[in-house]
């Protein structure tokens, strides 16, 4: 998975932490349940997004 241009945004707010990808459904800036996200992107110390997009397991759609 690609990470979404409100991704990359996010990511420059979060150097050093994690982007998640959330189900349409939920409001990101809400409660989210842990099987409502999709999975996560690690951010460098940079604000960049490094390496591959890890899906969360527990993700129901």
């Amino acid at each position: 998975m690609q990470p979404t241009p409100e991704a990359i945004i996010e990511a420059i707010s979060n150097p050093g932490g994690w982007v998640y990808a959330i189900d349409g459904e939920y409001d990101p800036n809400g409660v989210v349940p842990p099987e409502a996200i999709k999975g996560a992107w690690k951010v460098d110390e940079y604000g960049k997004i490094v390496g591959d997009f890890i899906q969360n397991p527990n993700y129901r759609n």
